[in-house]
């Protein structure tokens, strides 16, 4: 009787440390990787700009306002023509993964402007956006951030028109708005 009773003890511990030891699959983290080779650059003869700020949002003309997200921006300034791609990625963490299901989401937004041209009007339908805080020592305005994205575009009215957008680069901070 008594071995009885220590074996079904000793059941019910062994079931309550295991049952205890595991963990939903919803609150692991995966680990976001990015490598520093082959960042990309500006084309020769324009100007780019790779930033982010905290605690913002985009309004519907592409201007900043107080929000939820770490908004990451670039843009290329070429001599007419100026391209900006906004990312609105979590506050929390020190590393991110946007999915296409983000990108539907309206959380990659794409900006060409172009006073004299005649330009398409494109919205992202696939991709991925990444990023990893390559500084998570420092504080939110002295970070770099490490982004690696391809961004498939397509075309508003012509749906048949693609195009895509790829950028791996340093972000630095700009807690002021320009």
């Amino acid at each position: 009787m008594k071995n009885k009773f220590y074996l079904l003890l000793f059941g019910l511990l062994t079931g309550m440390t295991l049952f205890l030891s595991c963990t939903k699959k919803g609150d692991v983290q995966k680990e976001v990787k990015i490598d520093d080779k082959n960042l990309t650059s500006c084309r020769s003869g324009a100007g780019c700009e790779y930033l982010f700020t905290e605690q913002a949002d985009l309004k519907v003309d592409n201007s900043f306002k107080t929000g939820t997200y770490r908004l990451f921006w670039f843009k290329e300034q070429s001599p007419g023509i100026s391209t900006s791609v906004y990312i609105k990625a979590p506050m929390q963490g020190n590393s991110f993964e946007l999915t296409k299901a983000d990108l539907l989401a309206n959380r990659v937004q794409f900006s060409q402007l172009c006073p004299a041209c005649y330009l398409i009007s494109f919205k992202p339908v696939d991709g991925y956006v990444k990023g990893v805080n390559t500084t998570p020592e420092k504080p939110a305005d002295q970070a770099r951030w490490l982004l690696e994205g391809k961004v498939i575009l397509q075309g508003t009215a012509d749906p048949s028109i693609k195009d895509t957008v790829f950028v791996k680069q340093y972000f630095s901070p700009n807690f002021i708005f320009n």
